[in-house]
């Protein structure tokens, strides 16, 4: 479990991580009041230990400030005061315990592990899960009382699950449980950590599949209670991602589909369930294709034949090729017995399909081979299963506002047939009438919707006659008729898509751009393969998907596929850029006619490079198209009265990494804007105090704030309104009801566009890190920020010690090679919420708000001692470099951007002139305040 330790004294702070850690637990640390809120309030925690007496903001305050914001997670409160009165404050303040200090360590974790078991239902001391059973008092696992060896990670991931059995978790919420903020691991580390925890499960006698993929969402615990024979068709796909699986099951409606990503699990699914159709890749191994058949072909006589779909690489021998009854002969052989082996295999296989694989002829031949319909992909868009889950959840808990919200309309309308209809609950009746119109259809309840929107027209008018009484009556016996229906049906299916290692795939026959490429990606961070043909990409492309591909269609240097190699290129970026998931592809000519680029812009090709090209250009263009690809978490800022709008667009957003802001009173919007920083805003038209058009308005106006992209919501379509929105600078509209579908594609182009622009913009090509201009925005907002709380900032100047030396002995290709290493070393090395930034040359900046200088030069001496121990590898070369590097303090040493840069840079030069290789705090006296000297 994630505990938040809040603890001033460091030693009390140490035993307590040392004890909690030996348990298995997670443990984050923050050693003032204030810190601690920022970090409750930034994760998901499952418990809180709070000091009380801390600087900056008291526990007792803490407490209360966190129960204020309705955070529900258990407190325990630590502390030296005994009377019953500090007691008394301490539980009322909203603490769920008291432990006085000093204390026994057995207590404190007896108490902790009460308080987890309370949780949000009770749990009993020992989890169990069948004959499954973990023990948190002595971290003990059994299954049928025999013992289960755990790490310490796979620990707490089952009991992430066993304590939250009915709960699904996502790659990134497993992360904010099990892993400290200062130390997460990549999402593709949860995978194989989730993948371990089965395997020693299964060795001990568990069901394969206890903890199973919940498509769209993540991993829980298995049902108990969960149906073993399911009516509908099943498919087993073995070798393929989980994405395809996930998009196949939606073009299929209701069939289930199961993933394997080895032989041995494609075996044990074939082994345990009935299958409808099985489709195998021909990249299984352990065992491969032609036993797994064998496997299927022995179910017995009285089992009807499984439909197999067999994908393989096209012109690639392999076992098996192709069925005989096709005109397709079996491979000459010595071995009579291995040819009738081979026969027989092939017989089992129905149908076969060729890499790169073409989603939607996969998804026809299953349709054509189990007799079923597929869904129109033309046709209006299909709600992800995992976000019509989430929409369930959320109608559950608001159905009844909603339907309090027709009350109010239908007191209106008893008072009209009465003769008589205040002011204010005409008002009242109207403003309900329009939530209901913008949120029902999102619901699933497009007639309610309808029937809404035209109770909210007949409301506007000041009065009614009695034909639009009546008329008013009927249409509200009709909405409470589609507010009293069940429209949200809670599937959850999905999967999440795991990113692969940067690899490039080049398609290029020029041997000396090769070679030139070769050597330049060497300093990219890049790994590079390369294939001289159509054919042997084909086959790379299957055995390890790239993240990017560059594809040479150059006239006079013709790859060795055949003279038409031009088409056949044209062919494969088709393939590659509309397949599933679409693959980026760059292309080189040494023709630049503009039929040429349409062509390929309109295949789907993603840049297009004319030769002669440096290869440095093309790494560029390849590092640029996959930012633009890369999903990173954003920011969204959403503002709405309606709590069910808020809640639906962040069911919506958070499948997809999007962290929402949610926002009710306008009057907080300047506030939470800036304390959020958001990357988009969402605003609703009719909002109180200020209306959304009057906030785009305040956003355009704002030097800071202008660039920010703002969508609205609304219901109003009419020309009138949106020109006003677009006046008043919005650079798009949604119409409500909210279409799932719709929202998350128009935001992800828009983020996408902007995250590609920002990054020509905001960011040094080279070192990845902000440039000049963004970092001293980002100061300035830190700069407000500590006006505004009271919170210290440090910004600090780094400079590669003798770096000239570097251009000047391995060239100026080697140099710029050290500066991506660097600035990668700085991204990895720093809080994201941290400037880093390169304002020329070897010299770069770095901005901590909330921190002093003397942990500001602590943190850096870190980077200097990592330097110390790992050399630069680039290519061959191991080069041992060290950097100098001086810190300044807001607002002690001073409250600009430009000034605190003097102070730092002349703590930096005092450590040039002290010997480099140290990080030097400035000092107003000219004396060093901390010299951080290379370890002897």
């Amino acid at each position: 479990m994630r505990i938040l330790l809040v603890e001033d004294d460091e030693a009390i702070a140490q035993a307590l991580v040392t004890t909690l850690k030996h348990q298995n637990h997670v443990v984050d640390v923050a050693t003032d009041g204030l810190l601690g809120l920022e970090l409750a309030e930034a994760f998901d925690y499952d418990l809180l230990l709070l000091d009380v007496m801390l600087p900056k903001l008291d526990g007792i305050s803490l407490c209360r400030k966190l129960r204020t914001l309705s955070y529900q997670m258990p407190i325990l409160l630590l502390t030296a005061k005994d009377s019953t009165e500090d007691k008394v404050k301490g539980l009322d303040a909203g603490a769920d315990d008291y432990l006085v200090k000093p204390f026994d360590l057995p207590e404190l974790t007896a108490r902790i592990r009460a308080l987890l078991r309370r949780g949000t239902a009770p749990l009993p001391p020992v989890l169990e899960w069948g004959a499954l059973q973990l023990n948190p008092s002595n971290c003990d696992v059994t299954y049928n009382n025999q013992p289960v060896t755990l790490t310490p990670t796979e620990y707490r991931l089952l009991e992430l699950f066993m304590r939250n059995s009915t709960r699904v978790y996502s790659r990134s919420a497993i992360l904010d449980h099990l892993w400290s903020f200062d130390e997460p691991p990549s999402e593709d580390t949860i995978r194989a950590h989730i993948k371990g925890l089965r395997q020693k499960l299964k060795c001990s006698g568990a069901p394969a599949d206890a903890i199973e993929t919940v498509y769209g969402l993540g991993y829980r615990l298995k049902p108990q209670s969960e149906e073993k024979v399911v009516q509908t068709p099943r498919i087993l796909m073995g070798g393929f991602s989980d994405e395809l699986g996930f998009w196949l099951q939606q073009r299929l409606g209701d069939a289930v589909v199961r993933v394997t990503h080895t032989g041995e699990d494609t075996r044990t699914e074939l082994s345990d369930r009935q299958w409808s159709l099985v489709i195998l890749d021909q990249h299984l191994r352990h065992p491969g294709p032609a036993e797994l058949l064998k496997h299927i072909g022995n179910k017995g006589q009285s089992a009807p034949p499984i439909p197999v779909i067999y994908c393989g690489v096209k012109g690639v021998d392999s076992y098996p090729s192709a069925p005989l009854g096709k005109g397709r002969k079996l491979p000459e052989t010595r071995n009579s017995s291995t040819t009738q082996q081979q026969s027989e295999t092939l017989d089992r296989v129905t149908s076969f399909l060729y890499h790169p694989l073409d989603a939607e002829k996969l998804a026809r031949e299953v349709a054509k081979l189990l007799h079923l319909n597929l869904s129109d992909p033309q046709g209006s868009p299909k709600q992800d299963p995992t976000i019509v889950a989430a929409i369930g959840q959320v109608w559950e808990r608001f159905k009844d506002r909603i339907a309090d919200r027709v009350t109010a309309i239908e007191q209106a309308t008893q008072a009209l047939e009465d003769g008589e209809l205040p002011q204010e609950l005409h008002a009242k009746a109207k403003q309900e009438a329009h939530k209901l119109a913008g949120s029902l259809g999102t619901f699933g309840l497009t007639q309610g919707s309808v029937i809404a929107r035209e109770v909210e027209q007949l409301l506007h008018n000041p009065t009614l006659n009695s034909s639009q009484s009546a008329h008013l009556a009927v249409l509200v016996q009709a909405l409470r008729s589609q507010i009293d229906q069940a429209p949200i049906q809670s599937e959850r299916r999905g999967g999440t898509p795991l990113n692969d290692l940067p690899l490039l795939l080049m398609i290029e026959g020029d041997q000396e751009l090769s070679q030139q490429m070769g050597l330049e990606v060497k300093g990219w961070g890049m790994e590079v393969v390369n294939s001289d043909s159509i054919a042997s990409a084909r086959t790379a492309i299957a055995d390890r998907r790239p993240d990017a591909v560059l594809l040479d269609l150059s006239a006079q240097d013709t790859l060795t596929i055949n003279p038409n190699n031009k088409e056949e290129g044209l062919t494969l970026l088709s393939e590659l850029a509309n397949g599933f998931p679409p693959l980026p592809v760059l292309v080189v000519a040494d023709q630049s006619r503009v039929e040429d680029r349409l062509e390929v812009a309109r295949l789907g090709g993603r840049a297009f490079l004319q030769k002669p090209v440096r290869p440095a250009q093309i790494m560029e263009a390849v590092v640029q198209v996959l930012q633009g690809v890369q999903t990173t978490e954003a920011k969204i800022m959403v503002v709405d009265d309606d709590p069910q709008i808020l809640s639906l667009v962040k069911h919506f957003l958070q499948p997809w990494g999007m962290k929402t802001i949610t926002l009710s009173d306008s009057e907080r919007f300047w506030e939470t804007l800036e304390v959020s920083s958001p990357d988009l805003l969402i605003l609703d038209i009719e909002l109180p105090h200020l209306n959304g058009i009057e906030l785009c308005q305040v956003v355009r106006n704002d030097p800071r704030w202008n660039s920010l992209p703002v969508l609205f919501l609304t219901a109003h379509t009419g020309p009138d309104i949106v020109h006003q929105v677009f006046a008043a600078g919005a650079d798009d509209y949604i119409s409500k009801p909210i279409v799932g579908p719709e929202l998350v594609t128009r935001l992800l182009n828009r983020l996408e566009r902007i995250h590609l622009l920002r990054n020509m913009a905001e960011t040094d090509p080279l070192t990845g890190v902000a440039n000049r201009r963004k970092s001293i925005t980002e100061f300035d907002k830190f700069l407000h920020l500590c006006q505004l709380h009271g919170q210290p900032m440090c910004l600090a100047m780094l400079d590669l010690d003798r770096f000239k030396q570097v251009n000047d002995l391995h060239g100026h290709a080697m140099g710029d090679a050290v500066l991506r290493q660097f600035g990668k070393l700085l991204r990895n090395t720093f809080r994201s919420e941290d400037i880093v930034a390169r304002w020329g040359g070897e010299e770069f900046v770095v901005g901590m708000y909330g921190i002093n200088k003397e942990s500001g030069t602590k943190r850096l001496s870190e980077v200097v001692q990592i330097l110390h121990a790992e050399p630069f590898v680039i290519g061959e070369e191991r080069l041992y470099l060290t950097f100098s590097g001086g810190v300044a303090q807001y607002p002690e040493d001073g409250k600009t951007v430009d000034t605190l840069y003097r102070c730092a840079d002349q703590a930096l030069y005092q450590a040039k002139t002290a010997g480099r290789d140290r990080i030097i705090a400035y000092n107003p006296s000219g004396e060093a305040m901390a010299d951080y000297t290379q370890a002897s």
